[in-house]
């Protein structure tokens, strides 16, 4: 989306309407899985960051003998 320096939504959207209606227990069980699976992708992200090797070593065939 660019940004518009009076910071209006583009046209196609201006006539959107959001609503949202107050229910009477709240779906907490589904809230914390969406907060457990955020925290787990995260973290899953910075161990995958982490753990990878930065320069990994090149493999050349061509110094290698294969034998069949």
């Amino acid at each position: 989306m660019t940004s518009n320096t009076n910071n209006l939504p583009p046209q196609r959207m201006r006539d959107y309407r959001i609503e949202a209606e107050l229910r009477d227990s709240p779906d907490l069980h589904k809230l914390a899985q969406v907060f457990i699976g955020m925290a787990q992708a995260r973290a899953a992200n910075e161990h995958r960051a982490h753990t990878a090797p930065q320069n990994p070593p090149a493999v050349d065939d061509a110094d290698h003998d294969v034998e069949s």
